[in-house]
């Protein structure tokens, strides 16, 4: 293909693949598991069909979606006639595993003192996110606070734990605090709320760095050190959308700003 070519069908092809992404991680567990969970694979399976569905809605298809959209819901289909589910088994089922891997992660997350460890730790709490976000299919399509609130922390400690890896240096777990702006150094999801699991960003940094704020002050060049904490709140911003979480990816872009100034 000619180099113009190529340039016009780049955006598509990226495009294409930021979609895929949204469920092939779904896929994976379910091949993972297949053998030993088969209905936590199935309903695996499903939410990735769900997921899908919604971008064939969104007008985002392609005849290689098509096709795997209907080799997915074949297998759906058989594995639903083998299984023989009802749906609150099915839900049991698999909101059990899922709550059993995050609790193993957490636990394995308490334990880990070394580089090693913190890495099967990122890879425990990456399964636990997916797991119980498979769960949402069956409260229409939204996870219940506790549930929701398991998931967030998830999500927070992989990206976390992922930038402690890049950085070399370790990222251990908090202790629960009632006191919530005792652990603010870190950006923690904004859908915790006041939830004790992750650190919280105060109100106060949120507002400190609205847009207006910003463009309407003149600030002195940044410090090597801001322009680190900047750079690593970026690389947060980037490893939390790897997982679709746009609120923590805003939250940590804003703080970037308003430690640049």
């Amino acid at each position: 293909p000619s180099l113009i070519s190529l340039k016009q069908n780049c955006p598509r092809w990226i495009g294409a693949m930021a979609t895929q992404a949204k469920w092939r991680p779904y896929l994976q567990r379910a091949g993972e598991i297949a053998a030993h969970q088969p209905v936590v694979a199935h309903f695996c399976r499903l939410h990735a069909i769900e997921l899908m569905m919604k971008a064939r809605q969104s007008g985002n298809t392609s005849p290689e979606l098509e096709k795997q959209l209907l080799g997915e819901l074949g297998e759906a289909e058989a594995a639903k006639k083998t299984l023989n589910i009802a749906s609150a088994q099915g839900q049991s089922t698999t909101e059990s595993f899922a709550l059993r891997v995050f609790d193993g992660a957490d636990a394995a997350d308490h334990a880990a003192r070394d580089r090693e460890s913190q890495a099967a730790v990122f890879q425990k709490f990456y399964a636990a996110a997916l797991f119980l976000d498979v769960c949402a299919q069956f409260y229409d399509g939204e996870l219940p606070p506790d549930l929701a609130e398991k998931a967030r922390y998830a999500r927070f400690r992989v990206v976390q734990i992922r930038e402690g890896l890049k950085q070399g240096v370790p990222s251990y777990p908090e202790a629960p605090s009632a006191d919530a702006s005792a652990s603010a150094e870190a950006p923690a999801p904004a859908a915790l709320g006041a939830s004790s699991l992750a650190p919280q960003l105060p109100p106060a940094a949120i507002s400190a760095a609205s847009p207006a704020v910003i463009s309407s002050t003149t600030h002195s060049a940044p410090t090597t050190s801001q322009r680190e904490e900047a750079r690593k709140q970026t690389e947060m911003a980037s490893s939390a959308l790897d997982f679709g979480d746009v609120a923590t990816a805003r939250k940590s872009l804003l703080e970037a700003l308003r430690v640049l100034g």
